[in-house]
């Protein structure tokens, strides 16, 4: 079964970034001068059955969106746009992980199928998406600490072009 994965655009510019006059970051509480997420769209269409189980329909394509802010007054400098284009790599590599997994899913019923659909998307797009960030922005101090800037940076490139890892830095996707 196929699920896709895009992005509506893979490289983030400074007018991605909306100004706002502060900016936390929800996963450790620190005061951040920019802060990438992401929205996304996947169409909501009755499931097909394969082998007597229901399925997701398919194909079915995930597009993810950029939800990028800075703080007001935030220069979006080519170094503080390289950090936060991790953290957009980052929802993508994992979206690609749970995608590849929601193919998958079967279940005897709409509810159930929804249920598990809903856990998958908690543990990839929440949880290890989340400690992956956070650990990330851990190691580089917010993109302040070019040595493991860079560490992080040359797995991410290792990653992304892998269609099928699941794994960057010891980290489950």
């Amino acid at each position: 079964m196929t699920i896709t994965v895009t992005r509506s655009k893979t490289t983030l510019t400074a007018s991605d970034y909306t100004a706002v006059p502060t900016l936390i970051d929800p996963r450790d509480g620190s005061a951040v001068d920019a802060l990438t997420n992401f929205d996304f769209n996947l169409p909501d269409l009755p499931p097909q059955t394969i082998d007597g189980r229901l399925a997701l329909a398919h194909p079915l394509t995930m597009t993810l969106r950029p939800n990028c802010r800075r703080r007001t007054g935030v220069t979006m400098t080519a170094g503080l746009l390289a950090h936060e284009q991790f953290h957009w790599d980052c929802a993508f590599v994992v979206a690609r992980r749970f995608a590849r997994e929601a193919g998958a899913l079967r279940a005897a019923t709409q509810a159930e199928l929804a249920a598990q659909f809903q856990a998958l998307f908690r543990l990839h797009m929440r949880t290890r998406n989340n400690l992956i960030q956070g650990r990330y922005d851990i190691d580089s101090r917010h993109g302040t600490n070019a040595h493991y800037q860079g560490i992080w940076k040359r797995r991410m490139t290792a990653c992304l072009g892998d269609a099928n890892a699941t794994q960057i830095g010891g980290f489950y996707l």
